[in-house]
């Protein structure tokens, strides 16, 4: 009996090892069902890292500002009346506003980084910006020291500087769902503006010759947005978009370049209508994801 059942078991043994459907690996791992070879897939599985939730961004844009919502520049004029001895001068504060403000356009640029959450459609990013120099113009009162006894004649004097930003935002996004790879979002900044301004100097009176020099200041910083993001890759993400910028304060010195110290410049509420095009970039999730190549 013994002998029969070795001889049995032999017999089955060589006849699995020459039929012609022999059991491998192969037919165990294939993700796809059946057999890898038959589908022409490499039994060799390839790591690739799938999008994760964080990521890195960089924008260009053009700011059209809008005229600032106020600016001062304190005027006192003086009279000097030479016929007494000794001769007397009194001073009358004529006020400090500034008429017909206008402040130049530029472009900006940013980077920043950013995570969310893809169920909810809530981002959450850091951005840094700066725009170019954006030239600013207005008319403050009229600067006219009188002398009794001399003729003198009012002359409009428009007051001049440049004013440069730098940002840092704190964004939060709203993505409102994703059609044929396209997700339109809305979202609302907060944050700080470092605000430089140039020189100031004036033109068109023979008064004020001298340029008061520039300064810089910290400010409250906001914005709302709007805007849409097309999925050009897994990880890749091209965002265009419009912001409401709210730069808040700027502000000049007070010393010219004689020494003097005179009244400081001042312009509030630096506003534009920006447009940007940007580029996000995800990175990899942690874990690994195995997938088969096809056959070549």
């Amino acid at each position: 009996m013994k002998i029969i059942n070795i001889a049995g078991l032999i017999a089955a043994a060589v006849a699995i090892a020459t039929s012609g459907s022999p059991v491998s690996a192969a037919d165990l791992n294939n993700p796809h069902g059946g057999s890898i070879k038959d589908e022409g897939y490499s039994a060799a599985p390839v790591m690739r890292a799938p999008a994760g939730p964080c990521y890195m961004r960089g924008d260009v844009g053009y700011s059209w500002s809008r005229a600032p919502g106020s600016a001062s520049w304190p005027v006192t004029n003086s009279t000097t009346d030479n016929t007494t001895t000794p001769a007397t001068v009194t001073y009358a504060y004529a006020g400090d506003t500034v008429t017909d403000t206008k402040l130049g356009n530029s472009w900006f640029g940013g980077v920043g980084l950013g995570c969310g959450s893809g169920s909810r459609g809530i981002r959450g990013e850091v951005m840094f910006n700066q725009t170019g120099w954006r030239n600013f113009q207005g008319t403050p009162l009229d600067y006219n020291p009188i002398v009794i006894g001399t003729p003198s004649t009012p002359i409009t004097d428009p007051i001049h500087t440049s004013v440069k930003s730098t940002t840092l935002m704190f964004n939060g996004y709203k993505d409102l769902g994703s059609y044929r790879g396209f997700t339109p979002y809305l979202g609302a900044g907060v944050g700080v503006a470092y605000n430089k301004t140039s020189d100031v100097y004036f033109t068109g009176n023979p008064a004020l010759t001298n340029t008061i020099e520039g300064a810089s200041r910290l400010s409250l910083a906001w914005s709302l947005m709007a805007g849409v993001g097309y999925q050009l890759s897994e990880r890749a993400i091209l965002d265009v978009g419009y912001r409401y910028m709210d730069y808040g304060k700027a502000e000049s010195g007070r010393v010219d370049n004689t020494g003097a110290v005179n009244p400081a410049l001042k312009i509030n509420d630096l506003t534009a209508h920006e447009f940007k095009v940007g580029l996000r970039y995800h990175f990899g999730a942690s874990d690994a994801v195995a997938s088969y190549q096809p056959l070549k």
